[in-house]
């Protein structure tokens, strides 16, 4: 095992579960799994992703961002970039539009 290894995966989403008061019946039921398989992922380093998606929708927490973003890797989603462009986009439009205020300021105060 190295320094920078996860945790084990089981333990991770029982912590989850338990903090969340998620009932582990629910989630074998969603599963479609006997509640003591569920039992056995618990105590599972790591198991199939496929697992872990239908655990993620079991519970409707998205473990993979989560782990994601526990890794430390920076990563955009499309979502995040597509609000970056907004704001900027936005940004943009106040600098025209404070400009815009500033040149009526200035009619307004030649008037005066």
């Amino acid at each position: 095992m190295r320094d920078n290894d996860p945790n084990d995966l089981g333990n991770y989403i029982q912590w989850h579960i338990e903090q969340n008061k998620i009932k582990k019946k629910s989630v074998s039921d969603y599963l479609n799994i006997q509640p003591n398989t569920l039992n056995q992922y618990f105590k599972q380093k790591s198991f199939q992703f496929s697992i872990l998606w239908r655990i993620s929708l079991a519970v409707k927490h998205n473990f993979l961002m989560q782990l994601g973003e526990e890794l430390g890797i920076a990563y955009e989603t499309k979502a995040e970039k597509e609000l970056k462009a907004q704001l900027l986009e936005k940004e943009a439009e106040i600098e025209k539009l404070k400009t815009q205020v500033e040149v009526y300021k200035e009619i307004s105060a030649a008037r005066g």
